[in-house]
């Protein structure tokens, strides 16, 4: 934590001194004590105000008035692109109720749970990789959109990275260390098109972050309608991840699918940014004092 006022800080060694002379103030007073019919005798330090809660508000104003600055979750305001296989072996219900269903549903709750102010697209990949909506700030549009998603036959997981990213240069400006953020889910395998080397390269270079999930099954392939291209291709996923400064979710259920992508909305919606926190500081002084207040008022109740 730093400082921005930082000289106020001397002020805290003034508050020892101050005990000090409070201290030495108290023993110079004649004690005294309170009696109640069938109760013993009762300190009157005991009637007094918690001296903790007193100590813990003042040090906690002090640091609020010298400008505290520490890393605190601000909106990341990069934009999205949700990259969706829609190739055939997303019909495997081995996924409750399909797998692309499931996909659905967690994609929703991902909009739902960025912060306000993410703009977001949608790309599909199959046949051929599509945009379905360009980046926009209405996120009902998107939300839309994905309920209609419907399967095609080939994954062509390369060309939907790659129209990503294009969607990413054309709408944004770099900002940082990123240009923008790239949420591809796949349960299968590449088939044909612009290879996935080809596209994570070109993310690499537009600096565009990509995150992978993968929809995992323990069936064997001789189970799946789809069979060998139902199996998921974890490595390259990975690989792709891993290249852009991404991470990779492996998914077994729709359960830990829905958490996936929660989870995605937390790293994709938000970063830390070093902001002045002395508003939270100043808010735990007050509670301090209100607490003392409260426990001294119990200890010794206003009478009228």
């Amino acid at each position: 934590m730093n400082f921005r006022w930082p000289a106020v800080l001397w002020v805290l060694a003034l508050w020892p001194l101050g005990a000090v002379a409070w201290s030495l103030a108290l023993r110079r007073r004649a004690p005294r004590a309170y009696t109640h019919p069938g109760v013993a005798w009762v300190p009157a330090a005991a009637l007094g105000f918690p001296w903790w809660a007193f100590a813990g508000a003042l040090l906690l104003a002090t640091l609020a008035s010298a400008r505290p600055v520490a890393p605190w979750p601000v909106p990341a305001k990069w934009p999205v692109v949700l990259v969706v296989d829609v190739s055939r072996s997303m019909e495997e219900t081995d996924i409750h109720p399909s797998r692309l269903e499931a996909a659905k549903r967690a994609a929703s709750e991902f909009l739902r749970r960025l912060p306000p102010g993410v703009r977001v697209g949608l790309v599909t990949f199959g046949n051929f990789a599509s945009v379905i909506v360009p980046v926009t700030a209405d996120r009902g549009r998107v939300a839309d959109a994905v309920a209609q998603l419907a399967t095609q036959l080939r994954t062509q997981l390369g060309a939907g990275l790659l129209e990503a990213v294009r969607l990413l240069e054309q709408e944004a400006e770099v900002r940082g260390e990123l240009r923008g953020v790239a949420v591809l889910l796949s349960d299968g395998r590449y088939s044909d098109g612009p290879t996935p080397d080809e596209a994570t390269k070109r993310a690499v270079q537009a600096r565009v972050r990509v995150y992978t999930v993968g929809i995992a099954t323990t069936r064997p392939a001789h189970l799946l309608r789809s069979g060998y291209w139902g199996l998921l291709d974890e490595p390259t996923l990975q690989a792709i991840a891993e290249r852009t400064g991404g991470r990779y979710y492996r998914t077994t259920s729709a359960g830990e699918l829905r958490e996936a992508y929660r989870d995605l909305a937390r790293k994709v919606g938000w970063r830390w940014a070093q902001e002045e926190v002395g508003a939270v500081l100043a808010l735990a002084s007050a509670v301090l004092l209100v607490f003392g207040l409260t426990a001294s008022l119990r200890r010794a109740p206003l009478s009228a």
